[in-house]
């Protein structure tokens, strides 16, 4: 009798555990989710979420219109004050994040998110800025860059302009992004199960 009471006890732990409605997994997806836009990790964020929802929030476009800058013609200094700043608003976008409620029904799980965004709609890297920041330092540092033109060539030219200029470009630009509005953030991801993994499909604020 008394190994039948165990035995039964250990099914109905094992169905227990069966039954279990753990929304750890789509916690992790969410914390992921913050993690990689940390990162400024496109390709990771991809795994976590939806087209339409990185989409929707400019991630990817924000990232690519940095990327351009990153090709070989623009130089070794130009190409690293690109990454760190492309790195740096990333890093900054969301802060103070905190997860409050989960709540599961079948394969759609909601997840209420607080913490804080940065509002970078009203500024934008461009073309202009980069092209008036060129124009103001080849204006200074004419005989340099001649000399360079003559020895070196048209390459060796416009990537010692790209140097000179890198510096000058991020830090104003840097200091235009961290002066962008701090606003309350109050979320609601919406996590669907599709191919047995979780991904986040919708946020709504």
């Amino acid at each position: 009798m008394k190994k039948l009471m165990k035995l039964m006890c250990v099914f109905a732990l094992v169905a227990g555990c069966g039954a279990s409605s753990s929304t750890d997994e789509q916690k992790e997806v969410v914390t992921n989710f913050f993690d990689y836009v940390k990162e400024c990790d496109i390709t990771k964020l991809k795994k976590v979420a939806s087209e339409d929802v990185l989409s929707e929030m400019d991630l990817e476009k924000m990232e690519k219109e940095l990327s351009q800058y990153t090709e070989e013609e623009y130089g070794k200094v130009f190409v690293d004050e690109t990454n760190k700043f492309k790195k740096a608003i990333f890093k900054d976008l969301f802060t103070d994040i905190k997860i409050k409620d989960i709540k599961a029904d079948g394969d759609k799980t909601t997840v209420k998110v607080t913490g804080k965004q940065k509002d970078y709609s009203q500024v934008s890297f461009d073309q202009s800025e980069l092209n008036t920041t060129a124009q103001q330092y080849v204006e200074e540092h004419q005989d340099e860059l001649a000399k360079v033109y003559q020895e070196e060539g048209l390459s060796a030219y416009q990537i010692k302009v790209y140097d000179g200029i890198a510096p000058i470009l991020y830090q104003s630009m840097t200091e235009t992004y961290k002066s962008a509005p701090t606003e309350k953030l109050t979320a609601t991801f919406t996590l669907e199960k599709k191919n047995d993994k979780w991904i986040i499909t919708g946020i709504d604020e």
